[in-house]
């Protein structure tokens, strides 16, 4: 495997917690292609009549790294998939950003499963999904439990929510993009009791205080990239965390206040007419008092998504719109403060 470098595996408060990469068979001489697909398993249905074979396809092979495992399929190619942190670290809490670094470990992790020289350079593979994750440091694990809970609350935007036990989910099956919300805490007790990953007693104590959030680029989002002249491997963390940030915005408000007092000299402020601003208010003020959905009916779309703009334009957010016997989630009320690097970021609470 490539050498590990501590220091690239910690350099930014934010991963890149999958990868599923591709390399096309006719980019290997014939009879490397041949090892490889000799190498790999394969699923077959047989017609229960007939008995003939209806379709076969080759099987995902889990190799262990660690506790850990990297997947690997041959077929018409070399697909690889899992997480880059899982190469070199106990565990895949935190991460590495620089992509060309993660791809090569998990490239060169294959090289040596298959008994490889080399394998062709990234500008050869394909990407169909990266995941980027940046865990929030929380006050508490109450907390993040109170954070989570507030985010089954909030409205649904272009992408649909679902709220499962392990998380929220936002545009779960998308082929673009998607988003996951969900406690590092119970995620990290959970592969530690099951043996898929390795963590200290203080590590989980930590953990309990992480709000962590995953944000999935699928294929054609990665093909919009393409055709700007933008490869998967040319995404550097400064753009991976931008999209990160940008997909999130509307779930972590950053507006600093609380009280309706404020809100109406926001509007006042940002409205084109003080008619507008009040009548904006009087809108935040019915949807706190019987929440989101529920104001929508009150109003006609027309009136609604300008009462919705004039809001927005005065800093609030989709999370800011909500019943109000729901403890708003603010950067500065609850403390999401800050996406931390690594365990050392994390004090004794």
């Amino acid at each position: 495997m490539s050498a590990f470098d501590i220091k690239k595996e910690y350099l930014h408060a934010g991963m890149i917690d999958w990868l599923t990469l591709r390399l096309d068979l006719s980019h290997l001489p014939e009879p490397i292609a041949r090892k490889l697909q000799a190498a790999n398993s394969k699923i077959f249905k047989v017609n229960a009549v007939t008995g003939d074979i209806d379709w076969e396809t080759y099987a995902w092979e889990s190799v262990k790294s660690d506790t850990h495992q990297i997947c690997f399929r041959v077929g018409g190619g070399l697909q690889i998939q899992g997480s880059p942190a899982r190469l070199g670290l106990p565990n895949n809490a935190f991460g590495s950003l620089d992509i060309q670094y993660c791809a090569t470990k998990m490239i060169d992790f294959a090289k040596l499963h298959f008994d490889l020289e080399s394998l062709p350079p990234l500008k050869l593979w394909t990407c169909s999904r990266i995941d980027v994750t940046r865990n929030y440091l929380m006050q508490s694990g109450s907390e993040a439990k109170q954070a989570l809970a507030y985010l089954k609350q909030a409205p649904e935007g272009r992408q649909k929510h679902s709220f499962e036990s392990q998380g929220l989910y936002i545009g779960k099956g998308s082929s673009l993009h998607k988003g996951k919300i969900y406690l590092k805490g119970q995620d990290a007790k959970r592969c530690k009791k099951s043996g898929r990953a390795e963590y200290t007693e203080d590590q989980i104590k930590k953990s309990e205080r992480l709000l962590r959030a995953e944000y999935t680029l699928n294929r054609h989002i990665l093909n919009r990239f393409k055709k700007s002249g933008i490869l998967w491997h040319q995404l550097n963390p400064q753009i991976l965390l931008e999209m990160h940030e940008n997909y999130f915005k509307e779930y972590f408000s950053v507006i600093e206040v609380t009280d309706m007092g404020d809100i109406l000299e926001k509007l006042l402020k940002t409205a084109p007419t003080e008619g507008r601003a009040k009548s904006a208010y009087d809108c935040y003020v019915r949807i706190r008092m019987i929440g989101y959905e529920q104001a929508k009916e009150s109003y006609s779309k027309t009136c609604w998504y300008r009462h919705l703009s004039f809001l927005k334009n005065a800093g609030l957010t989709r999370s800011d719109l909500q019943a109000i016997n729901v403890i708003p989630l603010r950067k500065r009320s609850i403390e999401v403060s800050y996406p931390v690097r690594y365990w050392d970021d994390i004090s004794a609470a």
